[in-house]
């Protein structure tokens, strides 16, 4: 990969290779994919409550969510589990809506890319949907490594090294995306 810079036109670019896009773009289709139950409208026995719900992206459930992916991307809010499960209720589904938007504006930036010889072209909204994904990407990585701190290594078996090496090659596209947009 070559890193990201911003042009005289404003525009970020990068160039990666199709390996290294199709790896990015995998990544951010599992995110969605990860997320993509929790952004159905919830059942309501009220059509009235329904209709209130999806107008405003509401909806969503009380708990933390089993998968400790998701719990990482959809923390709990408050440590008080009453607090936390109102506040997940009413924002989870548009929390994860919007986690699923940004990781299709990965997709989509890169399948153009692709389609036009590597070059990644970037506004600065797609750069944002692009730090967020990479980091849910990340945050994901590192729960199913079992990291859950700067400094720690999370599992070292043979299987887990390739991942490993993936997470911190995503810090790296990270700081140099980062960098890019701070020009």
């Amino acid at each position: 990969m070559i890193p990201f810079e911003r042009g005289d036109d404003r525009v970020i670019r990068a160039s990666l290779t199709r390996p290294e896009a199709t790896l990015i773009a995998s990544l951010a289709g599992q995110i969605a994919a990860l997320l993509g139950g929790l952004v159905e409208v919830p059942h309501f026995d009220d059509p009235d409550a329904a209709a209130l719900f999806e107008s405003v992206g509401m909806g969503g459930t009380s708990t933390l969510n089993d998968d400790p992916a998701i719990a990482r991307l959809l923390p709990n809010a408050y440590a008080e589990p009453g607090a936390s499960g109102d506040f997940r209720r009413l924002t989870e589904r548009s929390l994860a809506s919007r986690k699923v938007a940004n990781a299709g504006v990965v997709v989509a930036s890169l399948d153009a890319a692709l389609n036009s010889g590597g070059e990644l072209a970037l506004d600065d909204a797609e750069a944002q949907s692009w730090l967020r994904t990479l980091a849910d990407i990340r945050l994901t990585i590192a729960a199913r490594l079992g990291i859950e701190a700067d400094g720690d290594e999370g599992a070292d078996d043979d299987d887990s090294l390739a991942l490993r090496d993936v997470y911190d090659w995503l810090a790296w596209v990270t700081d140099s995306l980062i960098g890019a947009i701070e020009e």
